[in-house]
């Protein structure tokens, strides 16, 4: 049994009882020692996160892990309780994240002559490289394997006959400091070497290991992402270029992928091109999320089955008809929780165009339009069901990064 077992509402449960102990008893209870390096953070307090994931695992199987038993760290505790949703950070997480996004804000971008807008070679890579640590790809890429991803990047999504160098950035990212190369001869010096040494010796570049690590938390890759766009793709179609460079999931807020459209069919067509026959089946194999079923009838029934933008309240079957909608997404790249503070009573209407991301809700509580200028609306909210605006503030920021200066309706 691993960490892997553990669940949302066991890691509340060890929370709750290291509340109801205190840490020092409960860190001596449980055989473990003050957290050195990671602190989970919950409702403006902080815990020991290897103690709370080894009683999370006696709360979800019967065994209480003591220290000794399992490793602790970025790749293992931290991990596991930032995909259910957790924030984890070190004493330097706050002050790490504020730098990582004032280096992306500052990049040294070149001009081309005419040119005043920055050029987005970097911008571009990084985005590639962001998109990598996503889907947890190696930290570290040969240079042919960047040459042939970059590339076509630069051409597709660069400044109007720019030329598509992916060396350049693959080079000169050092200066960001969020950046390093590995096995460029000795011998080229502090230059940039020539492309044919770059061909000859296969170098490898990436993000250092404490960006990565940063990268690493949904929510502050999605503030970098949110930094790279708005500094330096104020009129790129932002859709485009993430189902381009792998980050599709940041085009919805439920971030799981639409079924693939199957081309072939064996049902016939006739002159007109019309289906003759059944629709043809295929068999398929997926990895689907569980949802807790319960949490999704309470919101229902604490909300009445009324939609809290809208206000509708519809009926079928003869029945009241409602969807509870996840506010930060259970799949990834978003890793939303599933709890009650992350949910909403939606409409069918309401919770496309929430998921979507045609709507959001503002800082003061208003529903408005992405893309439209609608009279804003404030959502409902009941005393006795509580919404973390921490997964509000992420579905604005998802939002805000999807829209584009030229997106036009």
């Amino acid at each position: 049994m691993g960490l892997g077992d553990i669940n949302y509402e066991d890691v509340v449960a060890a929370t709750e009882e290291a509340r109801r102990l205190g840490r020092d008893n409960f860190l001596q209870v449980y055989g473990f020692r003050r957290a050195k390096s990671y602190e989970l953070v919950l409702d403006g307090l902080r815990y020991d996160s290897k103690a709370i994931a080894g009683v999370a695992h006696g709360h979800a199987t019967g065994d209480f892990l003591r220290a000794k038993d399992f490793s602790g760290g970025a790749a293992t505790v931290a991990r596991r309780l930032r995909e259910l949703g957790f924030v984890v950070e070190t004493g330097e997480t706050s002050r790490n994240r504020a730098a990582l996004l004032e280096r992306l804000r500052t990049l040294r971008v070149s001009r081309g002559p005419g040119n005043p807008a920055p050029s987005r070679h970097q911008p571009l890579s990084l985005l590639w490289a962001v998109a990598r640590a996503a889907d947890e790809w190696p930290r570290m890429t040969p240079w042919p394997e960047f040459r042939d991803g970059v590339g076509p990047l630069l051409v597709e999504f660069g400044l109007p006959n720019a030329k598509a160098t992916p060396e350049y950035p693959f080079w000169h990212l050092r200066g960001s400091g969020l950046w390093e190369v590995q096995g460029v001869p000795a011998e080229s010096g502090k230059e940039m070497p020539k492309k044919s040494i770059l061909d000859a010796h296969h170098p490898q570049a990436g993000l250092t290991e404490e960006a990565t690590d940063l990268l690493r938390d949904p929510v502050i890759r999605l503030d970098a992402i949110a930094t790279i766009c708005d500094t330096y793709l104020e009129d790129v179609d932002r859709r485009a270029l993430f189902e381009r460079i792998g980050l599709g999931g940041y085009t919805t807020a439920s971030g799981l992928l639409r079924p693939s459209e199957d081309a072939s069919s064996s049902a016939g067509m006739d002159e007109y091109e019309r289906s003759i026959g059944p629709a043809s089946r295929r068999d398929t194999v997926r990895s689907v999320i569980v949802r807790d079923e319960a949490l999704a009838r309470k919101v229902k029934e604490l909300e009445r089955d009324r939609c809290q933008i809208c206000d509708t309240a519809l009926r079928y079957l003869n029945r009241p008809y409602s969807e509870a909608a996840h506010i930060r997404g259970l799949g990834g790249p978003h890793h939303g929780p599933d709890e009650l503070q992350n949910l909403l009573c939606l409409c069918a209407n309401c919770h496309v165009l929430f998921d979507g991301l045609e709507i959001y809700v503002d800082p003061d509580g208003l529903v408005r339009e992405t893309r439209g200028n609608r009279e804003p609306r404030p959502l409902r909210r009941n005393p006795r069901h509580p919404i973390d605006d921490a997964h509000i503030g992420y579905h604005r920021n998802l939002c805000t990064v999807n829209v584009y200066r030229n997106a036009i309706n």
